[in-house]
């Protein structure tokens, strides 16, 4: 794209490759920090699952008859289901933005490629 910006001559090129430019630019910034977040929201997400199978192990041992479950059990455990909710949410909302990003790519890419200058 970048040689083909330095060689048009029309305006109207110009202005779409510089635009598809500048978005392929931010993507590739965009997409290393979507990785970073991923990966931070991945190990948030597997720190919650593990305090929730621990809460529930002291759930499953009041069902049992093994020992107590307080209130404040059930508050951690609806806390924990809370967040994790959450988490997700926004792992989603992340992965969703970048492609977002990519298809606004792929469509200056297409309005260049199809129009006539």
């Amino acid at each position: 794209m970048h040689d083909r910006f330095n060689i048009a001559k029309s305006s109207g090129e110009r202005a779409i490759l510089s635009m598809a430019l500048q978005t392929f630019l931010e993507l590739q910034r965009r997409r290393q920090e979507t990785y970073e977040r991923v990966r931070e929201l991945s190990r948030q997400i597997q720190t919650s699952e593990r305090q929730i199978a621990l809460a529930n192990q002291r759930v499953d041992h009041w069902v049992r008859g093994l020992g107590a479950c307080t209130e404040s059990d059930v508050r951690l455990i609806t806390m924990l289901g809370d967040t994790l909710a959450a988490q997700e949410s926004r792992l989603r909302n992340t992965k969703q933005e970048l492609v977002d990003a990519e298809q606004r790519l792929v469509h200056i890419v297409g309005l260049w490629a199809t129009s006539r200058f």
